[in-house]
């Protein structure tokens, strides 16, 4: 894992602990959790792994044995709402099963595959957690998203208003509402837990493929593109968007927003880089 100071643009790297020598290793997600600590999903090594931010070190916990296999794969990790209850979500998608770990005794439980109560499937690739520490589950391989209540243990399961919508990454708002990206319908999604409704908004740009959404505290919503080099602000009240064409070829995944800088920040995912957009109003 690596820090960024952007003051003195000096970058620190903390090593992450290997737990399976003969497997490959590195990171696919990365998350803060609300003491701002960092996490990370560790893959083919079949666990996940904690940066204490104030210490740098890392803490790694490895899936139990009966988990494991040359093919588990710890994909993403959502720590956000921790605090709540003391549980770190995280998946296997080789068995497309979903995990939580009690952070405090180091203990994972299995909550297997998510189905509804009609026996209805959901697989996830984004798994963002809500203020409760609940858990959503974004279809990237298909068109509806999962919304799994943990107190109850139960999922439900919505369809979006357009087919094809591959819903991939997102996050919450401080309205508990979800906005996601919808990779295969070009679109930005959100879904207001309180009616159960999902609403879209089209980008302006054809085959701009978003692939994770933030929202700001004043109601913007902004996504990136792995194609186009462009990063698209979207006013949710008005509708409209604006959107811009990056210096550099530059193919993004996550995209993250700096409240008190007014900045967006993303990874340049293959020109080693990290990127920070402030804009003009």
């Amino acid at each position: 894992m690596g820090s960024l100071d952007p003051k003195t643009g000096k970058v620190k790297d903390y090593e992450v602990p290997v737990l399976k020598a003969d497997s490959p290793k590195g990171l696919l997600n990365v998350e803060s959790d609300p003491d701002g600590n960092i996490w990370g999903s560790m893959m083919y090594q079949g666990g996940i792994a904690k940066l204490d931010v104030k210490s740098g070190k890392v803490t790694t916990y490895k899936l139990p044995d009966q988990y494991q296999s040359p093919s588990t794969q710890e994909s993403m990790v959502s720590p956000q709402y921790s605090n709540v209850d003391g549980y770190v979500w995280t998946n296997n998608q080789e068995d497309h099963t979903i995990l939580r770990l009690a952070v405090k005794t180091g203990q994972f439980e299995n909550l297997g595959v998510m189905k509804d109560a009609k026996g209805k499937a959901i697989s996830a690739y984004g798994m963002p957690a809500d203020r409760d520490n609940n858990l959503y589950l974004l279809e990237f391989g298909g068109t509806s998203i999962g919304h799994y209540k943990a107190n109850v243990k139960e999922v439900n399961i919505y369809a979006t208003p357009s087919p094809g919508s591959k819903p991939r990454r997102g996050r919450v708002d401080a309205q508990n509402r979800l906005w996601f990206a919808e990779y295969g319908n070009n679109a930005i999604g959100m879904f207001d837990p309180k009616t159960r409704e999902i609403k879209e908004w089209q980008l302006p740009t054809p085959w701009s493929l978003p692939y994770d959404v933030v929202s700001t505290a004043s109601g913007e919503a902004w996504t990136g593109s792995m194609f186009n080099d462009q990063v698209a602000r979207l006013d949710s009240k008005s509708g409209e968007f604006v959107e811009y064409l990056l210096p550099r070829t530059t193919n993004i995944r996550r995209v993250f927003y700096d409240e008190a800088g007014k900045a967006l920040w993303v990874g340049s995912n293959h020109g080693a880089s990290i990127i920070k957009l402030e804009t003009l109003d």
